[in-house]
């Protein structure tokens, strides 16, 4: 099997720019996230240094705090103001309990229901996590 291409490079850093949009969106946890790298490195030829410096912090808002430290750079994925709102559907979707102050639960599951491309997004980039239907 040939190594995917991931991007995870200050200008192009669409792949940890998700995954960091993610859990700082509190859709996926910080286990999940540590997942995540472990993911990368196993399928990518090429692992950032700042992989192994996030693997050494212990919980997520010690990341969230020193991400451009730690990191090197803010990952960034450019996802419209419509596609975010699909992404807090996915975390309505994960967890009954998932609270989020920039959508309702209603627009953001309509948002994820008008762009599905975001919840194939979620699904390739986290192939390990269980989405419920």
């Amino acid at each position: 099997m040939m190594a995917k291409s991931f991007r995870l490079e200050k200008n192009n850093s669409d792949d940890i720019g998700f995954a960091s949009t993610c859990l700082v969106a509190g859709i996926i946890d910080f286990d999940e996230f540590k997942a995540w790298l472990y993911f990368v490195m196993e399928n990518s030829d090429e692992i950032p240094s700042y992989f192994f410096n996030i693997l050494d912090i212990n919980e997520k808002f010690e990341y969230t705090l020193k991400r451009q430290e730690v990191v090197g750079f803010t990952p960034s994925w450019e996802g419209t103001t419509f596609e975010e709102n699909a992404l807090y559907g996915i975390g309505y979707k994960r967890n009954i309990a998932y609270q989020n102050d920039v959508v309702s639960q209603i627009s953001a599951l309509k948002a994820l229901s008008k762009n599905p491309h975001i919840e194939e997004r979620f699904k390739e980039t986290f192939p390990f996590l269980e989405l419920p239907e």
